[in-house]
Order: structure tokens, then sequence, then C-alpha cells
């Protein structure tokens, strides 16, 4: 790669990152639905051709920006995907929580009710088949109770998080890993 290319590289990540910062501060206050690329470039501080360029309106921003937060974690989980639960989760949780901080005006609205729950559907799927896998490899129960299990251990952790992000991460991510992974081990144990 030559020098203009990481040079023009380096100018497209810093705008998208300024538009994502403009979105993510409008979207603490209005639905996707009521913000516009007026008041986002505005707000970004550059023209509405500048956003064109990237996107084809604040939806598919909105989309690509929650994308590249799923693959990430897509990532994170899938490193971790021979761990086994509960005793070897906590590495994922730390690094779960880490993203978490590190993004967490994003993740604080994809979590408000102004965030898009396509997102945490997405991502619950995910985790489901993750921990599908462990239960029925350990003969936790049929799938009813799977379903019951699993709906506690994943509105708990949303919880969690929400609370977390409400309290501006307060905790370092390493001591809500092992809060969470405490409280999963707990649920999961009760179950065995």
């Amino acid at each position: 790669m030559s020098e203009v290319d990481r040079k023009e590289d380096r100018r497209v990540r810093r705008t998208k990152k300024l538009l994502t910062q403009a979105l993510t501060q409008l979207m603490q206050k209005k639905q996707p639905s009521e913000i516009t690329v007026k008041e986002l470039t505005e707000l970004a501080d550059m023209n509405r051709g500048t956003f064109y360029l990237y996107y084809k309106d604040i939806y598919d921003m909105l989309t690509k920006v929650e994308d590249n937060l799923f693959e990430t974690l897509h990532t994170i989980i899938k490193q971790h995907e021979s761990d086994g639960l509960p005793s070897d989760i906590l590495p994922m949780l730390k690094e779960v929580f880490t993203f978490v901080s590190e993004n967490r005006d994003m993740c604080r609205v994809l979590l408000s009710p102004n965030g898009d729950m396509s997102f945490l559907h997405r991502l619950n799927e995910l985790v489901r088949k993750k921990c599908r896998a462990f239960w029925v490899s350990q003969g936790m129960g049929d799938e009813v109770q799977y379903d019951y299990h699993y709906s506690f251990c994943v509105f708990g952790c949303a919880g969690l998080l929400r609370a977390w992000l409400g309290n501006d991460c307060h905790e370092t991510p390493e001591d809500m890993a092992c809060l969470a992974g405490q409280m999963l081990k707990s649920a999961t144990l009760r179950q065995a």
C-alpha cells in the first residue's frame, strides 16, 4: 500500500469516525427515523456529499456501524468457541466487556430505547447457538428448560450491560467479566 493510499484510508477512517460520533450523539435523543442527513453532517462539520460517498441514508449508515460492531463481537466469540461453559468463559467475557467499554457510546445507544433491536437479535442468535451446544453436551435438560434458562441468562447479561453502561463503565471490564461469569456459572450450576 502506498503512502497516498494510507493517508486516504486514514482520512476515510477519520471521516467515518466523525460521522459515527455524530450519529451516536443524535441517537441519544432521537430515533434513527427522526435523524436527517443534513443535521448529521452539520453536527459532524462536513458536507452532505461526503456522507453520500459512504452511505445511502441514515439506515444504511446505522446498519454498517452495527455490522462492524457485530463482526468484532462475532470474532471474539468465535475465538473462544472451544472454551467450555461455565468454567472457561471468563477470557471471552473479558474481551466482550473490553470491547463494549471501548465502544461504550454506540453500545449505549444501541441498547437504549432509540437503538435498533435487530442488532440485539443478531447477537442473541449467535450466543444462543454457542450456549445450546454446551447445554446439550452437558445433558442439562430439555428444550423448554433450555429456552427458559437461556432467556434468563441473556436478558440478565443485557441488563447487566445496560446498568454498567448507564454507570459510564465505572467498574473495569475485568471486574464486570468476573461478575457476569459468577452469575452465569451460578445460574448454570443450579440447572445441572
